[in-house]
């Protein structure tokens, strides 16, 4: 049946689910391995009931593919037609749906299916999502409404989680939070709605008596200037804030690109614990966030759960309490269920967690998120390692397989050029519009809208908000980087206006091409000290060095209030510093500079000046804006995470820098010199500074 196989050792609802649910937590059906149903029953009559019941082995891993019940039911051009629409989906639309987990060796051609034939993937969602609601009475009392913030997400009366009840205050035992098992073990999650201002000291309490360690966060605070959740925490280091019984102290904020985790002291009367909170950034609300951040937050998570969670339930909340809620358990609890099982079972714990409560895995994009991400762990694997392991990697990786003829270098690089995402000229709208197209070396090289940095300072009526450029995330930061080509003659102007609005003030050179009409000089030398760019900016030079391999120049942007509006409002533009950064031991034909250590000395150069100043975007110029842009932010991600956590991780970070340009890094002599650069910074300046 669709719900066999390990996801079938979870317990459905209990049968009077629908009606009055005992008051008692025992009550709670428990659903997982090794656990144990309640019954009123007698022996005798478990024991004549189990003789009836044909005997059930543990499940085994598939062999037959778990797309057989569709292939045989339809052959291709059925298959096209219903996928086109022009044919109704049959009645039995439980033949579209797989028979049982499926085996990860084959689950990238499952994934293909869905690719080709959305309606297939649509038709699962839909039959894993249909089910009836059950008795939701607690939460619907009106004593409890403004617990509550979406009024039609409850939890259901049979997995509530049940608080103690305060004195002389009825209904205190309530909270806006569910029991939830994962594949492999009973009560692994609390899916919690996000606290709101009724609702802070109650999630606290809840933390607390059901001994929870471990807390992920899924939604911001503020999403397009609408309040998602109360920040449930204090907001400095060492200050402790009441939260009705509890006492909340910030210990420590440790913030990455796309995550935070912080450390937070609880206090009860005289007792104390620790609890982590993992706050995830990067998930606005209907949307989904790239594959491998949630991963590695995911990876960052279970670092914490390995340890804390045989004492009490991680709890897990967005903003209600279910889409990204249900969808994180979903790829959680299938990767647990992979490492022990060789096995994925999406289908049948998505009716699990919809059984459980209302809304988990909200959506069909949702629903497809969930395979993408778990293919992706599949397909890529583990991908980092500790630089203690360095020197015995790089050998390893550039041994060529003796079959294959091809190294793991070249391995690693094809499986990123073939996961990388490709932009459609809808994602790139602004670079591809008559009055924006000139301003493009390249168009196929053309910044998507979502990700691009916008210009504000116009400097006259035909002037956009448009420079192809675009936003990269570093490590720690996101958007750290923005990646742009060489100016041409008529964009000279809006460069110091992407510096100016942006504040980036550190520029990196990554070329130096003969000054000609195809790329001007875009900066005002020594004997020049000032030069005009467009209406609106005058550069002066304030100091320059230069080294054998290296020149910097620092500039002070003077920017003059054209806008009517400003001008009236007597605003006044302050001057900006900004540092070039240029590397001349990178010859025009060659992929990789002739000076290894003067690119690393670069960047440690870039790190000390952004300590002195701000941490604003580095903005990185290369000729075309994709050649050698890729290999520095690549670099400088992997080896923030050496200094940062100990951790060897190329292959993520040429994945994150190609989010937005997939053409960073665009072959595998640049792939390879990243290597490189690693080993390089770890032989000569990992602890020696």
């Amino acid at each position: 049946s669709p719900g066999s196989g390990p996801t079938a050792r979870l317990a459905e609802a209990p049968p009077g689910a629908g009606q009055l649910a005992p008051e008692s937590q025992g009550a709670r059906p428990k659903m997982g391995r090794g656990s144990k149903k309640s019954s009123s029953s007698t022996a005798a009559a478990r024991a004549k009931r189990a003789a009836s019941q044909p005997q059930r082995s543990k499940p085994r891993a598939p062999r037959g593919s778990a797309n057989s019940g569709v292939l045989s039911s339809l052959n291709m051009v059925q298959l096209s037609l219903l996928n086109s629409g022009l044919l109704p989906l049959p009645d039995e639309a439980s033949a579209f749906i797989p028979t049982r987990p499926i085996e990860l060796a084959r689950f990238p051609k499952h994934i293909t299916l869905f690719k080709k034939y959305d309606v297939l993937l649509k038709t699962e969602f839909l039959l894993a999502t249909k089910g009836e609601a059950h008795c939701m009475r607690h939460a619907s009392k009106p004593a409890n409404d403004a617990k509550n913030t979406y009024k039609k997400l409850l939890p259901y009366d049979y997995n509530r989680v049940v608080l103690d009840t305060l004195p002389d205050i009825p209904d205190s035992d309530y909270v806006n939070a569910t029991h939830i098992d994962s594949i492999l073990k009973p009560n692994a999650y609390i899916a919690a709605q996000g606290p709101n201002e009724d609702t802070i000291s109650d999630f606290w309490r809840m933390v607390w008596e059901k001994k929870c360690y471990v807390v992920v966060m899924l939604t911001k605070v503020f999403d397009f200037i609408r309040v998602m959740c109360c920040q449930y925490w204090p907001m400095e280091l060492d200050k402790p804030e009441k939260y009705g019984l509890i006492e909340v102290t910030l210990l420590s904020e440790d913030t990455m690109a796309n995550f935070v985790i912080r450390t937070l002291r609880l206090r009860r009367g005289e007792e104390e614990r620790d609890v982590f909170q993992l706050h995830f950034t990067s998930w606005a609300s209907h949307t989904e966030p790239f594959t491998n951040a949630l991963l590695d937050f995911r990876r960052r998570v279970r670092t914490f759960t390995d340890r804390w969670s045989a004492i009490g339930p991680t709890v897990v909340h967005c903003s209600d309490g279910c889409g990204r809620t249900g969808t994180y358990m979903c790829i959680d609890a299938n990767l647990e269920l992979a490492d022990e099982d060789g096995v994925y079972d999406v289908f049948g714990y998505t009716k699990k967690l919809r059984a459980a409560r209302k809304g988990m895995v909200e959506t069909v994009e949702a629903y497809k998120f969930v395979y993408e991400t778990l293919n992706e762990a599949y397909v890529c694997g583990k991908t980092w390692f500790p630089v203690s392991e360095l020197s015995e990697q790089l050998k390893f990786k550039s041994t060529k397989n003796p079959v294959t003829r091809v190294n793991e270098y070249q391995r690693e690089y094809e499986k990123i050029c073939k996961m990388s995402s490709k932009l459609s000229i809808g994602d790139c709208a602004g670079g591809h519009r008559p009055e924006n197209r000139d301003k493009n070396r390249d168009v196929a090289t053309v910044p998507p809208d979502n990700f691009r940095p916008y210009l504000t300072s116009f400097q006259s009526n035909d002037n956009t908000d448009y420079i192809n450029a675009v936003f990269v995330d570093g490590y720690s930061r996101s958007k750290e980087y923005i990646v742009t080509e060489w100016p041409m003659v008529r964009t000279a102007q809006d460069l110091w206006s992407l510096v100016y609005d942006h504040d980036c003030n550190s520029v990196i050179v990554l070329c130096s091409p003969p000054a000609s009409n195809a790329y001007p000089s875009f900066w005002p030398t020594e004997k020049e000290k000032r030069k005009k760019y467009g209406p609106v900016f005058t550069v002066d030079v304030v100091s320059y060095n230069h080294y054998p391999k290296i020149k910097t120049w620092i500039f002070r942007i003077n920017k003059k209030v054209v806008s009517l509006t400003e001008l009236m409002a007597g605003v006044k533009a302050e001057p900006k510093t900004t540092q070039i950064f240029q590397i001349t031991c990178w010859p025009e034909r060659h992929k990789v500079p002739t000076s290894t250590n003067s690119l690393v000395e670069l960047m440690n150069m870039v790190e000390r000046w952004r300590q002195r100043t701000t941490y604003g975007p580095v903005l990185v110029i290369s000729t075309n804006g994709k050649c050698r842009a890729g290999v520095y932010c690549a670099a400088n991600v992997a080896i923030e995470q050496v200094v940062e956590h100990g951790e060897v991780d190329v292959f993520q970070a040429v994945k994150t820098v190609r989010r937005h340009r997939p053409q960073l890094v665009e072959n595998m002599t640049e792939y390879k010199y990243c290597y490189d650069l690693i080993q390089h910074y770890v032989l000569h300046y990992l602890n020696k500074e």
